[in-house]
């Protein structure tokens, strides 16, 4: 089972929301529509559940799946106000016309999977941020949908809810093996959840890729400078060696530059201290999963986190970078 988004484009009037874009969809995979807020990430979750039609491409289903296994839940949950929680999980069903019997059953099963047992006749005002968001995910999920697409699904919670409920979507995504397309703009988000990111900016697909690709490999500067944390040390490559006054470092060169370039260092790179190239300790900042520490090497400062090592500011040290940083264009 797989949903191929195929040249999709979308304009109102004159202007551009989203340029031709293409991607597919396995079944349980889970893909997230990754950029910030403008970007057209919403408008294209609606063209893939057909309540928007593109100014050009399709979206096609193959496998037996089809747009009526696709199920979309709104940002902000869209329960209706005068159901209560067993009526809103049961609206679906009742709208496909399913027997009495068959949504009883149906509906029981799901509250107490979703751990809702004891708030079947609440209405939605009585209920948590976090109870809402389970209620509206019974309600797709009682369908049995094949596809969830998920727009900005925790953006209302606080942060310790919504690091539970990502939590709880993946279990549900292991238990019942459903696709989902993810929109948010939220990083740490994207990361956690994602098998893979469409990062979209400025109305394209700048790069589809796993997080860690997304991460340590972004494909240019502006998926660069969007995912942020991010050290640029300028210098010279030749091939696959990258010159930073009189150190030399292996790099990755997919674009096979020469001369003038910048090497990108995520502040999250690993380091060891037996390499090369010489840096001093400027800065040493507290966190609790390990030091930020600021460097200063060749008059360029850049930063890392987390370092474990015991380290002094102002002393020298040789930093040992790993041969997967890769070089971009200045």
């Amino acid at each position: 089972m797989s949903v191929i988004v195929n040249n999709v484009s979308l304009r109102y009037g004159k202007k551009q929301i989203l340029a031709p874009l293409s991607f597919e969809v396995g079944a349980g995979e889970l893909v997230t529509l990754f950029g910030p807020s403008g970007v057209g990430k919403t408008s294209l979750l609606k063209i893939i559940a057909g309540l928007q039609k593109p100014s050009a491409g399709t979206i096609s289903f193959t496998e037996n799946f089809s747009a009526a296994d696709t199920v979309l839940v709104f940002q902000d949950f869209w329960l209706f106000p005068h159901l209560t929680v067993f009526e809103n999980i049961a609206f679906g069903l009742k709208v496909r016309r399913q027997t009495k019997a068959l949504i009883q059953t149906k509906v029981t099963q799901i509250i107490k999977r979703f751990e809702l047992i004891g708030l079947e006749q609440q209405y939605p005002d009585q209920l948590s941020g976090g109870q809402k968001q389970r209620v509206a995910l019974a309600r797709a999920l009682v369908l049995q949908p094949k596809l969830l697409l998920l727009d900005e699904p925790f953006s209302s919670l606080d942060s310790n809810l919504r690091h539970a409920m990502r939590q709880y979507l993946l279990d549900l995504k292991a238990e019942f093996g459903f696709g989902i397309i993810l929109v948010t703009h939220d990083q740490d988000e994207a990361f956690y959840l994602s098998d893979r990111l469409v990062v979209l900016l400025d109305g394209k697909v700048q790069q589809i890729a796993p997080p860690q690709e997304i991460y340590y490999r972004p494909a240019n500067q502006k998926v660069a400078e969007f995912i942020g944390a991010m050290n640029y040390l300028s210098g010279t490559v030749t091939g696959t060696t990258f010159q930073i006054g009189d150190s030399q470092l292996t790099v990755q060169n997919p674009q096979q530059l020469t001369g003038s370039v910048q090497l990108l260092v995520p502040f999250g790179t690993r380091v060891t201290f037996d390499g090369t190239l010489p840096a001093r300790v400027t800065k040493i900042t507290w966190r609790p999963g390990g030091d930020q520490v600021e460097f200063v090497s060749y008059g360029q400062s850049f930063c890392l986190e987390p370092i474990t090592a015991e380290l002094n500011v102002g002393s020298m040290v040789h930093l040992k970078l790993p041969e997967t940083l890769q070089v971009i264009l200045r």
